[in-house]
C-alpha cells in the first residue's frame, strides 16, 4: 500500500519494481497502473517463504521516475 499521488497533472502511471535480494541487484518492473488513485499492489508470483523487496516509481508525462525506498516483502504459508 501506499499513499496516492493528489496532483495528477503531470501524472502519467505507477511502477511497481521488486527486486529478488536486499542488495537491489537484478532489479525489475513487475506493473505499472496508469490510474493516479491506485494505492496497492498484491504480488502472487513469489514463492511461499520468499523474502522480495519493493519499491513504487511514481512516472511523469516526460518518463521520469521518482522512486519510494525499498521494502522488504514477504509471502507468508
Amino acid at each position: 500500500r501506499w499513499t496516492p499521488t493528489l496532483d495528477s497533472t503531470y501524472f502519467y502511471q505507477y511502477e511497481i519494481w521488486r527486486s529478488p535480494n536486499m542488495a537491489l541487484t537484478d532489479t525489475s518492473i513487475v506493473a505499472s497502473f496508469p490510474d493516479n488513485k491506485i494505492d496497492h499492489f498484491l504480488d502472487r508470483t513469489t514463492g511461499y517463504g520468499t523474502s522480495v523487496y519493493f519499491s513504487v516509481a511514481i512516472v511523469d508525462i516526460s518518463g521520469r521516475r521518482i522512486f519510494s525506498d525499498f521494502v522488504r516483502g514477504r509471502k507468508r504459508s
